[in-house]
């Protein structure tokens, strides 16, 4: 399944292949925390995210019943560390290119920069269905992490 990641003011908008609205992110502020829900396009919550800026800035993420805790870890190439799951990273967060791996190595979900006719984003493909949402949380923390850190993807 291909989606597409775009900005729309303070949140985000996720279109499938047909350039319709599947989800809304919104964003709200709170102290140290910033709240973020992804609702589909019936309004109902599919996801509840929680960014925390304390020492480090990290995501927790609630999807359906499981929960997982993501940690920016930094090393040859910017990932997220995954409490909660078995899944790992390649390719480079910071640059908006990555994909997403189960210990297994088959693959969950693989990310790039975009220009076109949905506007400046993300491409998202979506290989296992049952982790669609759970996926376009991880996208939409990264873009927030690469934003907040000011990084600009460049297209290869």
């Amino acid at each position: 399944m291909k989606f597409f990641l775009k900005r729309d003011g303070e949140g985000f908008l996720v279109l499938n292949q047909s350039a319709r609205t599947k989800y809304t992110v919104l964003q709200a502020a709170e102290n140290t925390k910033q709240k973020i829900i992804v609702e589909s396009d019936g309004k109902r919550v599919v996801a509840a995210i929680s960014n925390k800026n304390m020492v480090i800035r990290y995501f927790s993420v609630k999807c359906g019943k499981r929960f997982y805790i993501l940690v920016p870890c930094v090393g040859d190439c910017f990932a997220f560390a995954i409490y909660g799951s078995t899944y790992r990273f390649a390719g480079n967060m910071a640059e908006g290119r990555f994909s997403l791996f189960d210990v297994d190595k088959s693959p969950i979900m693989t990310q790039k920069k975009c220009w076109g006719k949905f506007g400046d984003g993300y491409e998202i493909n979506i290989y296992d269905r049952e982790q669609e949402i759970f996926a376009l949380s991880v996208a939409v923390c990264a873009a927030l992490y690469i934003s907040s850190a000011q990084e600009k993807p460049v297209l290869t």
